[in-house]
């Protein structure tokens, strides 16, 4: 059972408290500073062990990474909505210029 509870539970719970905390401070170092006193606390709690110091920083490890490939998604996905905006306002301007000119073009042709 505490195999299953180091090698399993704790590392997805970890993940998963590090990408929302991702979405909420937005800074992996802040997430793996705040995991890693979180785990060194609960370490030293349990009996400070060598091998709960070394899985404190095991997790911080991985709650670094999960935040840091969150970060890096979010920031695609936020270029991406920028690229789609910005194509958007150049056809609508694209769209605009062509409806003046051929309002333009409709006003010459009535005072030939």
């Amino acid at each position: 059972m505490n195999n299953l509870l180091i090698f399993f539970a704790i590392p997805v719970a970890t993940i998963i408290l590090s990408i929302i905390f991702e979405t909420l401070i937005k800074c992996p170092f802040k997430i793996a500073g705040i995991a890693f006193s979180i785990f060194l606390l609960t370490a030293f709690a349990l009996g400070g062990t060598v091998e709960l110091l070394v899985l404190a920083i095991v997790y911080t490890i991985i709650s670094f990474i999960s935040a840091y490939l969150t970060s890096i998604f979010e920031n695609k996905s936020d270029d991406n909505n920028c690229n789609n905006n910005a194509t958007s306002e150049v056809n609508n301007s694209i769209s605009n210029i062509l409806n003046s000119n051929q309002s333009n073009n409709n006003v010459c042709r009535r005072f030939r």
